[in-house]
């Protein structure tokens, strides 16, 4: 289907093929079917196999024609709304140098310059996530429940595109709480209601629509591709789809027997996933543990996962691998500073447990990129700033 989406897209505009070569083509078909009053699913149903934000945008373009620049151009403003957001995050925690410098790094960042218009939520969620944690910041500082209201919005928006989040963002709330100063309670409540407000309704229209209040009806399903014998029969050099088709495959026929009883229910099924996966991690903590190593090297690896042509891995490495150990040194430059830092911190916190009892590829940890990018920008700005007086700059 991708490969003919492409082609198709192609024939309207030149480049649209190449456009999508990176891309996930279902969403096209989620937003082709809400456009056409089918449902968010792939068989045309009421689903709720992917989060609603992502499909929506791109229902709104498809009603332009099928035309990949009403799709990419909108994405290359995202994209650009992300290094925006670099810049202002930057600034708001080490002033305006380090805020432009990061916001340059962000808009030169081969990653994101190529996955800003493909047919991907990536960008869609990173800037809204960075978008987020600017609220956030400023949230925390600001007395206008207007500034704490967005700061909800936001994370409900991020949420929306990538389910993945949910654990930073009712962290975060509590962080609003705790390191906000008065009124903290309001403050606090806002920031929730608000989130409560955006998120909500998605979550009410499950429960009335496919009988669960879940984010999504794959949870279980994820939960035991990255939770069974096969996981790393493929993944993380090959997508993990490949590692939970072959686990698939192994299925007794008691196993087909029993979910074949389902009639194809979305949530009986997560359930009966859910049930595998949680058996098996009972049956082999060990592994188990030593599993979710695996998976958090494979999230920050310095190779791209899955394993592209070499030219790809080269520039990932020479990219990627600058941003992360200068990050590294601006988190231990501002290590004084890790109380108004936490909320990032907390970030990437969150993502590692995730991934620890699910899954990552490179990719789903590219949204992360911008804050190493931050504190490398503020690496360089204090490397700068021991040897070129300030007035020169």
């Amino acid at each position: 289907f991708g490969h003919d989406l492409g082609h198709e897209l192609g024939d309207h505009d030149p480049g649209g093929a190449d456009s999508w070569a990176n891309g996930y083509s279902l969403f096209y078909a989620l937003a082709s079917n809400l456009v056409h009053g089918k449902g968010l699913g792939l068989d045309g149903g009421s689903r709720a196999m992917r989060m609603p934000a992502y499909p929506l945008f791109l229902a709104l373009t498809t009603l332009a024609g099928k035309s990949y620049l009403w799709i990419a151009v909108p994405q290359a403003l995202i994209g650009a709304g992300t290094v925006l957001c670099a810049y202002l995050i930057g600034g708001e925690l080490f002033g305006k140098v380090t805020g432009l410098l990061a916001g340059s790094m962000t808009a030169l960042y081969p990653y994101y310059i190529v996955h800003d218009t493909a047919l991907q939520e990536t960008g869609l969620f990173t800037f809204l996530t960075a978008l987020a944690v600017f609220a956030l910041l400023r949230a925390k500082r600001s007395g206008s429940w207007m500034v704490w209201a967005s700061a909800g919005i936001c994370l409900g928006a991020a949420v929306l595109t990538r389910q993945t989040l949910a654990p930073f963002a009712v962290v975060a709330i509590v962080w609003i709480g705790i390191q906000s100063g008065q009124p903290r309670f309001r403050r606090c409540g806002i920031v929730a209601l608000a989130f409560a407000w955006t998120a909500g309704p998605w979550v009410v229209r499950n429960a009335l629509v496919i009988g669960s209040p879940v984010l999504t009806s794959e949870g279980g399903r994820q939960l035991w591709n990255a939770n069974n014998a096969k996981t790393f029969s493929h993944y993380p050099d090959e997508s993990i789809d490949r590692s939970a088709d072959e686990a698939f495959d192994a299925f007794t026929v008691e196993d087909r027997r029993e979910l074949d009883s389902l009639g194809g229910n979305e949530i009986d099924e997560s359930r009966w996933f859910q049930r595998k996966g949680i058996a098996y991690i009972e049956a082999h903590p060990g592994a188990t543990l030593r599993a979710a190593g695996r998976k958090l090297q494979a999230a920050f690896s310095w190779r791209f996962n899955p394993v592209r042509e070499p030219l790809v891995q080269t520039v990932y490495l020479l990219s990627y691998m600058p941003i992360l150990m200068l990050g590294v040194i601006g988190m231990v430059l501002s290590w004084r500073r890790w109380k108004e830092l936490s909320v990032i911190y907390l970030l990437f916190l969150t993502f590692a447990a995730v991934t620890a009892v699910f899954f990552a590829h490179t990719s789903h940890r590219s949204y992360l990129d911008v804050y190493l990018i931050v504190f490398s920008a503020h690496a360089i700005h204090q490397a700068v700033s021991r040897t070129i007086p300030s007035r020169w700059y």
